[in-house]
């Protein structure tokens, strides 16, 4: 999980992301680190059926990166 955390955070900076303190991720942030559209993501989780747990801020969403990297590397049981 070490490898695919760290590979996440520099693709995050080569986009030009620095998470928030607890490793919060904006949203459409997520959306392109993961390869959805950022409508799409957006929608899912106006729908409340959002693809990653979020921690509301305001009007905004943001998805924890532990749980964007979990997402990634466990499979579905």
């Amino acid at each position: 999980m070490g490898e695919v955390y760290e590979d996440a955070l520099k693709r995050l900076s080569d986009m030009g992301v620095t998470p928030l303190l607890g490793g919060l991720v904006p949203e459409c942030a997520t959306a392109d680190l993961l390869g959805y559209s950022q409508s799409w993501f957006r929608q899912r989780a106006a729908a409340g059926q959002a693809v990653l747990p979020y921690v509301p801020r305001g009007n905004r969403r943001f998805y924890k990166l532990k749980d964007i990297v979990r997402f990634v590397t466990e499979t579905a049981g």
